[in-house]
């Protein structure tokens, strides 16, 4: 048995060591991207602020509109002041409206982008160079990232790069950095890319995945085959360096190479068989004429609305909402202090952790300026029903990102709504803007849970920070190139003294 395991172990030399070497080294190249990449000088959207007035402003130029009906309708900060956002479709860019006069200032969506690319990298407007609106991905601006439509936003880089860009992508619905890019970057990514999911395989459809996992399976089957000899093979003294330090490092390394294969080959069939079901869906568009107040009922409305809102009461957030039932209702995010990070570290730790930029919010009935019953838990509950007719089993608060919530969606907070439903999903939805942000099912949090821990050891993050987990990660790496290292040389040294005898053989035949 330890001589046919033995066997096995040496044949799948050549298949493991091409597969460590563009895993391993292509793994390395990520936690480089996240050290070495361009870096926002901010990590928070610019502040909004608006009081009781601003609702009052909006107020007077709903029924002004040159539009029925929107999809998000919200109020948002830009260059020149606070302006109202009309969002039609996720495949249009956004329109802005002057709150004074009601005015639509025409092409603003481009303006916005630049004004919130400049605030993220600390530069100036003259900085950009180019830009041009995204509403598909491609292999600059993939999928992973989720957000569509965004700018794709070049800025010539400020200082000692001055000749160098960097490529923002902005999402200004919510005013969010998608993504953003340099070429060394880009190029790290590309090198990744080829050698870690082997996307130049994607035209071969199945052949990809067949030779992927063929790969995958021997990297299996070495660390399995590996860790019954660490333990079946007698302990002795060990006079080859070669030999030695291959099993001192296979005591450690056995666990990481099985967990890495496993979860990746799991991670393989999930993406290439399972339909996914996450990403943004809007609701039934809302009505806008149902926002509108008459002449002669606007003087009693705004004294309902300065009754509501204290005047120093400091709002992040205003946008129209409606209940299931049909009430029309102004959403008042009351806002939160907002620190900056002060380092790189602090900066990194708020991209991944996520910082709600509200502490509560208030709903005000459209039609009567008075305050509403409805709360964002109740919203959220009736936002549900209009995607599943599924029993809601259970509602929580997201305030943070993690495993099954993660940073690409770039919007806090949302309610997560479980439902009973057979494949068990569940649901994130956003409040603010009134619709659903993500979800998933029991068998995608499995694959999420497992590639979380196995692959990108996420464990270890809120133990050791997440740069001490990427170092742990490049060092067990470079590990594992250094016993395939080991074990190649061992299997040549193997095949050329095989070689020497069969020489040896052959001469005393002849003889």
């Amino acid at each position: 048995m330890k001589r046919l395991i033995l066997k096995c172990h040496r044949v799948l030399t050549w298949f493991a060591l091409i597969g460590v070497l563009c895993w391993a080294i292509s793994g390395i190249l990520h936690p480089l991207m996240a050290w070495f990449g361009p870096q926002a000088q901010k990590m928070m959207p610019p502040q909004f602020e608006a009081k009781a007035s601003t609702l009052i402003q909006l107020e007077g130029v709903i029924d002004q509109l040159p539009i029925a009906e929107a999809a998000i309708v919200k109020v948002v900060a830009s260059a020149g002041g606070n302006l109202l956002q009309i969002t039609q479709s996720d495949h249009q860019p956004r329109r802005y409206f002057d709150l004074v006069s009601g005015e639509e200032l025409l092409g603003y969506d481009q303006e916005q982008a630049k004004w919130l690319a400049s605030h993220y990298l600390g530069v100036p407007l003259q900085a950009v160079t180019s830009i041009n609106f995204r509403d598909r991905f491609d292999a600059s601006y993939p999928p992973v990232n989720r957000l569509l439509p965004v700018y794709e936003v070049t800025i010539k880089a400020q200082g000692e790069t001055k000749n160098k860009t960097q490529t923002a992508f902005i999402y200004t619905e919510t005013g969010a950095l998608a993504s953003l890019n340099n070429s060394a970057k880009a190029n790290m990514q590309r090198f990744f890319k080829a050698l870690h999911t082997w996307s130049w395989l994607d035209k071969t459809g199945l052949g990809r995945v067949l030779l992927v996992s063929v790969f995958m399976l021997t990297l299996l089957a070495m660390a399995s085959t590996g860790l019954y000899l660490v333990f079946a093979l007698p302990k002795r003294k060990i006079p080859n360096p070669s030999r030695r330090w291959h099993r001192r490092l296979a005591y450690v390394l056995w666990l990481p190479l099985l967990g890495w294969s496993a979860s990746g080959f799991y991670h393989l069939l999930q993406a290439q068989y399972v339909q996914p079901v996450s990403g943004i869906r809007l609701l039934a568009p809302i009505q806008l004429a149902n926002f509108a107040v008459s002449e002669e009922a606007k003087s009693a409305w705004q004294n309902s609305v300065n009754a509501s809102l204290p005047s120093n009461a400091h709002l992040n957030a205003i946008t129209l909402n409606q209940s299931i039932n049909g009430e029309p209702l102004y959403r008042l995010g009351v806002s939160a202090p907002i620190v900056q990070p002060a380092n790189g570290h602090e900066k990194r730790k708020a991209r991944f952790a996520g910082r709600a930029m509200e502490k509560s919010a208030a709903y005000i009935n459209a039609r009567t300026g008075l305050p509403s019953e409805v709360t964002d838990q109740t919203l959220a509950a009736s936002l549900v029903q209009s995607f599943t007719s599924s029993p809601q089993t259970s509602m929580q608060l997201v305030t943070q990102f993690g495993p099954v919530y993660d940073f690409r969606n770039k919007r806090l907070p949302v309610w997560q709504v479980d439902v009973n439903d057979g494949a068990g999903s569940r649901l994130f939805v956003d409040p603010i803007s009134g619709i659903l942000v993500d979800q998933n099912r029991s068998i995608e949090r499995a694959e999420s849970l497992s590639f979380s821990i196995l692959h990108k050891w996420n464990l270890l993050r809120p133990l050791v920070g997440p740069e001490t987990r990427d170092v742990i990660i490049v060092i067990t790496l470079l590990g594992i190139i250094a016993i395939s290292g080991f074990g190649f040389v061992m299997y040549q040294k193997r095949s050329n003294a095989g070689r020497r005898g069969v020489g040896q053989l052959h001469a005393s035949r002849v003889e």
